[in-house]
């Protein structure tokens, strides 16, 4: 059986930095991304792809065919394994939850028309551009936004309140 991206990142990293010396202890008070250094992740990188590759780390059958064999792809998946578990475990972060530096700053990423409007904010400096773009950004992604569907349980309202539900 397979060991899970997390439980193999995990481990990499704590007896990576053990082989360093390092006696790390997950929900301690030191952060491990403030003890790692560039080699400890080329390293642990280097023993994350090899159980991708060798089927010791789990693996989706779609990831396997998109990832397996095509080296710069693999590095780019493995990096952001990585980074994403020193981030976003709490057992490496003073067992803090993670919370995102920018919510909702990746909304409409995957909208063309969101991607070309932001490429085309890059291309100037001038206010009034950059606020007539940001309303055609908004407007769009009002647009795209996906629709809420809330269930009420009309039985449960007071009977004063029963007639406001659609």
């Amino acid at each position: 059986m397979s060991t899970s991206q997390k439980q193999a990142v995990c481990s990499a990293l704590i007896s990576t930095l053990k082989e360093r010396g390092i006696d790390y202890e997950p929900n301690g008070e030191v952060i491990i991304k403030d003890v790692l250094i560039k080699d400890d992740y080329e390293k642990v990188r280097t023993i994350i792809t090899e159980g991708l590759e060798n089927g010791l780390i789990s693996f989706t059958e779609q990831a396997k065919a998109k990832y397996i064999g095509n080296e710069v792809e693999m590095k780019k998946y493995v990096s952001g394994l990585i980074k994403n578990w020193v981030k976003k475990n709490p057992e490496f972060n003073n067992n803090q939850k993670y919370t995102p530096t920018n919510p909702g700053s990746r909304t409409g990423s995957g909208d063309e028309q969101i991607r070309a409007m932001r490429a085309l904010k890059k291309t100037t400096t001038d206010e009034s551009i950059l606020i007539e773009i940001d309303k055609e950004i908004a407007s769009r992604l009002a647009i795209i936004k996906p629709k809420q569907t809330i269930t009420i349980d009309v039985d449960q309202l007071p009977e004063s309140l029963r007639h406001l539900v659609k």
